[in-house]
C-alpha cells in the first residue's frame, strides 16, 4: 500500500519544522559551553530556575487561543479567517500585558519564592523578555497554519543567529553575567514583535471582534490546565531540588535535562508544530482519515524509540563534548528524561479526539490531575531520592497524563490506536539497550563501532520482525526524494 498523500505532506513539513525548531531550541544547547566555562555552577543554577519562570509565563500568556484559532480557521471564508487571526492576536496581547503587569508588581515575592540571590533588575528583564517572546511567537503560529515551512525556517535561522551572537557578546564581550542573556533576548524578541505586527497589518486586513474573542476564549481557557502541565512537569522538579538540595544541584540537573530534551527538539515539538494545525484539517469523519491519525502515531513512536536508543548509547559523549567534568555525574539522566518526553509526546495525537469534538472541557480534569500528581510525586520522591526522585516523578507524571488522555479519547471516537506496534517497538528498544548495558562493562577497543552496530540493529530488526513494512519504506524513500530535490534546486 502506498503512503497516503496527507502523510507525505505531514512528513515533509515535519522535517522542515524539525530543523527550524532545532535552530530555536538548540540555542540552549549551543550556549552550554559558554555557561559552563564563563559562569559559575551557582549562576547556571539561577539560569535553570529563571527558565522555569520563562516557560511558565510564555506558555500561559496565549491563554489557549492558538489551539482555538487553528480549530476555527478551516472552512471559513477569507474575511472571517482574518478576523479570527486578529482577534486571537488581540487576546494574546491583552493577556500578555495583564500577566506581565502582575508579575512586575510581585517581582520581590517571586525572588523570595525562587529563593535565589539575584537582583531586582534581572527579574524585571526576565519578565519583559517573556512578554516579548510570547507575543512575537504569533508569527510562527500563522506560518504553521499556512504550512509555510521555509518561511518558518528562514525566520528561525535569523532568530538563532541573532540570539547566539548577542549572548556571546554580552557574556564574553562586556562580561555582563547572567543578565546579558536577557539583554540579548529582549533585543531579538522586540525586533521580531515589530516584524510580526507589520506582517499582520500587511496580510490580515481586519479588526478584532469581541464575539470572536469570547468564542476563542471559551474554547481555549479549558485547555490551559493541560497546557500548563508542560512547564509544571518540566520545571517544578528544579524548584524542589533547590528546596531540598542546592542551586548547584539544580545547575547540574538542568544541564543534563537540556540534553534529555533533545528528543523534544528533534521530534516532539516538530510533530506538534506540523500536526497541531493539520489535525483539524484532516479530521476524523472517514475511516481513511482515522487511519492517518493511526499512521502518524506509529511513525512518531518508531522514530522516538530510535532516538532514545541513541541517547542511551551516547549520553556520556554528549556531556563530555558540550560541558565539563562538573556535570558528568548526571549523564545518566539524559536517556530517562528523553523517555519522559517521548511518552508525553503522544499527547498531541490523543488530544485530537476531544479537540475535534469541541470537548476541551475534558482537558481541565486531565491537566489538573497530572499537575497535582506531579507536585505530589516531586515533594515525596525528590525529598527522599534527590535527582533520581526528580527523574522518576517526571516519567510517572507523563505516564499518568497519557493514560488519562487515552481513556477520554476512547469515549469520543473509535480510532484504533497502533498499540501493538508501539509495544513491538518498545520490546526491540528494551532488548537493544539491555544488550548494550550487559556488554558495556567489557573494555572493547571498538566501543563506538559496537554502539553504531547496535543502533542500526533497531531498523534492521524492525524490518525482519515486520514492524516496518513496504508502506513505511516507500514513505521514507519519498521523503528522501523530496528533501534532496529541495537541496538541489
Amino acid at each position: 500500500m502506498a503512503i497516503r498523500s496527507k502523510i507525505k505532506s505531514f512528513g515533509y513539513s515535519t522535517v522542515i519544522y524539525g530543523f527550524s525548531n532545532l535552530l530555536t531550541k538548540i540555542v540552549a544547547v549551543t550556549l552550554i559551553p559558554l555557561y559552563t566555562n564563563y559562569l559559575s555552577v551557582y549562576e547556571v543554577g539561577i539560569i535553570a530556575l529563571l527558565e522555569m519562570v520563562e516557560l511558565f509565563v510564555v506558555t500561559l500568556i496565549p491563554m489557549g487561543c492558538v489551539n482555538a484559532m487553528w480549530r476555527y480557521l478551516p472552512n471559513e471564508k477569507t474575511s472571517i479567517k482574518h478576523k479570527i487571526i486578529i482577534s486571537s492576536f488581540t487576546v494574546i496581547i491583552i493577556s500578555g500585558f495583564l500577566i506581565t503587569a502582575v508579575l512586575l508588581f510581585f517581582k520581590n515575592s517571586l525572588i523570595n519564592i525562587l529563593n535565589i540571590d539575584t537582583s531586582i533588575n534581572l527579574i524585571s528583564y526576565v519578565i519583559v523578555s517573556c512578554f516579548l517572546r510570547a507575543i512575537s511567537n504569533f508569527i510562527y503560529w500563522i506560518l504553521q497554519y499556512r504550512n509555510q515551512a521555509f518561511s518558518y525556517l528562514i525566520l528561525s535561522l535569523t532568530q538563532f543567529i541573532s540570539l547566539i551572537g548577542l549572548t556571546i557578546y554580552f557574556i564574553i564581550g562586556i562580561e555582563s553575567g547572567v543578565i546579558g542573556i536577557y539583554y540579548a533576548k529582549i533585543i531579538v524578541f522586540s525586533i521580531l514583535l515589530i516584524a510580526t505586527i507589520f506582517f499582520l497589518l500587511k496580510t490580515v486586513p481586519a479588526m478584532p471582534s469581541i464575539n470572536l474573542m469570547k468564542k476563542l476564549l471559551l474554547y481555549g481557557l479549558p485547555i490551559i490546565p493541560l497546557i500548563l502541565y508542560l512547564p509544571v512537569l518540566t520545571v517544578s522538579d528544579r524548584y524542589f531540588l533547590q528546596l531540598y538540595g542546592s542551586v548547584e544541584d539544580v545547575g547540574r540537573y538542568g544541564i543534563a535535562y537540556k540534553f534529555g530534551m533533545l528528543i523534544n527538539m528533534f521530534l516532539v515539538l516538530p510533530i506538534q508544530k506540523s500536526w497541531g494545525p493539520q489535525m483539524f484539517q484532516v479530521g476524523i469523519a472517514s475511516e481513511d482519515n482515522k487511519k492517518i491519525h493511526q499512521d502518524i502515531t506509529f511513525y512518531y513512536s518508531f522514530i522516538g524509540q530510535f532516538i532514545i536508543i541513541s541517547l542511551s548509547f551516547f549520553a556520556d559523549t554528549i556531556l563530555t563534548v558540550f560541558a565539563n567534568k562538573n556535570y558528568l555525574e548526571v549523564s545518566w539522566v539524559i536517556p530517562w528524561i528523553s523517555l519522559a518526553y517521548f511518552i508525553g509526546g503522544f499527547k498531541i495525537f490523543l488530544m485530537a479526539s476531544a479537540s475535534l469534538a469541541d470537548r476541551t472541557d475534558l482537558f481541565i480534569k486531565t491537566g489538573l490531575l497530572t499537575i497535582s500528581a506531579n507536585l505530589f510525586l516531586n515533594f515525596f520522591l525528590i525529598k527522599e531520592y534527590g535527582v533520581l526522585g526528580a527523574v522518576s516523578s517526571t516519567i510517572i507524571s507523563y505516564i499518568i497524563l497519557i493514560f488519562l488522555l487515552f481513556i477520554y479519547s476512547r469515549g469520543l471516537n473509535n480510532i484504533i490506536w497502533p498499540i501493538k506496534k508501539i509495544i513491538h517497538g518498545t520490546v526491540l528498544t528494551i532488548l537493544i539497550i539491555s544488550v548494550f548495558n550487559i556488554i558495556k562493562d567489557y573494555n572493547f577497543d571498538y566501543e563506538i563501532m559496537i554502539k553504531f552496530i547496535l543502533l542500526m540493529s533497531f531498523p534492521v530488526l524492525s524490518i525482519l520482525t515486520k514492524l516496518i513494512g513496504s508502506k513505511e519504506i516507500s514513505g521514507i524513500k519519498y521523503l528522501w526524494k523530496i528533501m534532496t530535490a529541495k537541496i538541489i534546486t
